[in-house]
């Protein structure tokens, strides 16, 4: 069970307009965009906007898995976060609509980012966050678009310490033991494949550690 904001693309700071419990993974978004906050992350504050949200949703996101002390998270809002030189089949969010893969074995590349503190972490974990929207558009009803969360099995997640010198393939939500000689602080996430046949949107991804 996830709960669903729904986000109002027309406002400035991305105002919070509802609050859905998607128990199907499943939310009518026609006219909104959506941040899904997974099941077991707590939201202790009342964000306001996206921005705040998303604070939350991080914070949340790191005491969930106990015993690390730092995440590294990227919301896909824009193209800040991507390496359009190591990308292949990505459409990269502009606006409200999060980054997309549409073609069958897309490539989604992060920039390198510098982690911090030292020393190098020795395990993580990594999250990653896919969905897709059904659009029903019958003449005598109103159009509908329907947001369907992705177990996110539909991508295959490497990641590197050492800025691609070495990649090591992770699990969504699963703690990875960093081998020795993959360590390092110069981290990318690269996400890739789209097996499902329909446009795949990254919702975001996380490192924690």
């Amino acid at each position: 069970m996830s709960l669903h904001y729904l986000i109002d693309p027309f406002t400035t700071n991305g105002d919070i307009v509802d609050v859905v419990t998607a128990d199907s993974g499943q939310t009518n978004c026609t006219g909104s965009a959506v941040v899904r906050v997974p099941d077991g992350v707590a939201i202790h504050t009342k964000p306001t906007n996206r921005t705040d949200l998303a604070t939350a949703k991080y914070a949340g996101t790191l005491a969930y898995y106990a015993g690390f002390t730092n995440i590294l998270a990227d919301p896909c809002w824009d193209p800040s976060g991507v390496d359009l030189t190591f990308t292949t089949g990505l459409n990269v969010s502009s606006a409200y609509v999060n980054h997309s893969i549409s073609t069958f074995m897309g490539l989604c590349c992060s920039t390198l980012y510098s982690l911090a503190p030292a020393p190098n972490p020795t395990q993580c974990v990594v999250t990653w966050e896919e969905y897709s929207f059904t659009d029903t558009d019958d003449k005598t009803d109103r159009f509908q678009r329907t947001y369907v969360e992705g177990t996110g099995s539909d991508l295959t997640c490497w990641v590197s310490f050492n800025n691609l010198a070495s990649t090591n393939v992770v699990y969504n939500g699963a703690v990875f033991n960093i081998p020795v000689a993959d360590q390092g602080m110069d981290f990318r996430v690269v996400l890739f494949g789209n097996m499902s046949g329909h446009r795949i949107y990254l919702g975001s991804w996380s490192l924690i550690y």
